[in-house]
């Protein structure tokens, strides 16, 4: 062990939406701390006392990755860092830290209500999975569902098992097939963001959570990634007869396909043995 990582404090990052209280919990692990943000450090803290510490604010927007990094492997102090979400902090700075959540109270939101009653809430970006999927099928302002996309990041797998149980699926097939983990993440929601007018009616189909089944390996075989795009691609004639040629008729029966042809059984070809002396 080296001298600078002796008695070192482990540094802290404190994640929560905006108005939760981040910065104000921040200090109370630390005495008259230094701050800085994370898109503009001086990470030259050799002459930053051990016991004021160090505040690192909005490391989820452009922060100087390795100049957080120096400070996290060198100051002896306590570090804590603050950031809107905890996936937007680099694997680097946030493996190196003790995560701890701000809390679910907006207080910013509780001190403008008290000034400005009659305010409304602020737009914020922030989606879980089920608000990100009711935005891209119900907002007709697709860079607007672009946006969303770019800044949530949701997981590819699990965004297109939630659209696919409410769309059709040709709109997916190319993106799942082609784009997706091939081409670039921003280029990946970019082009799913515009394969949906937004005009969906009615309440959204939640994806069912099932036991284990080979319908994912049978799916893969077929070239198809998402299991739940085939119901409908069966619904192609096409498609279908494609499929019965790659498949048994467990499979096909598993897959609701129905029994393979079989072949016609022909009466086998009888040869009349002669003895030798018949034959001459």
């Amino acid at each position: 062990m080296g001298l600078t990582t002796m008695n070192k404090q482990r540094p802290i990052l404190l994640t929560g939406k905006v108005g939760t209280g981040k910065s104000q919990k921040a200090k109370t692990f630390v005495n008259d701390p230094i701050i800085f943000y994370a898109n503009s450090i001086d990470y030259d803290t050799g002459s930053i006392p051990i016991d004021r510490g160090i505040i690192i604010e909005d490391v989820h927007y452009k922060p100087e990755k390795e100049a957080i990094l120096t400070i996290l492997r060198n100051y002896r102090g306590q570090v804590v860092l603050t950031s809107i979400n905890e996936k937007s902090v680099p694997k680097e700075i946030k493996t190196m830290c003790q995560v701890k959540r701000a809390g679910s109270k907006n207080h910013l939101r509780e001190k403008i209500e008290t000034l400005a009653p009659r305010s409304e809430e602020p737009f914020s970006y922030e989606r879980d999975t089920y608000s990100l999927v009711m935005d891209f099928l119900k907002t007709k302002d697709r860079d607007l569902v672009c946006e969303l996309m770019l800044f949530n990041k949701p997981s590819d797998t699990q965004v297109l098992t939630w659209l696919s149980e409410n769309m059709h699926p040709n709109r997916l097939v190319f993106i799942d097939g082609v784009v997706r983990r091939r081409w670039t993440q921003r280029y990946f929601y970019e082009m799913l963001s515009y394969a949906h007018m937004g005009n969906m009616v009615g309440r959204i189909q939640m994806p069912k959570r099932g036991t284990y089944s080979k319908v994912p390996s049978l799916s893969r075989r077929l070239g198809v990634r998402n299991p739940k795009l085939l119901s409908q691609l069966f619904q192609d004639d096409n498609f279908r007869s494609w499929s019965k040629t790659k498949l048994n008729n467990a499979e096909c029966r598993l897959l609701k396909l129905g029994e393979k042809k079989r072949r016609k059984k022909t009466d086998p070809i009888k040869v009349q043995q002669k003895s030798l002396e018949e034959f001459i």
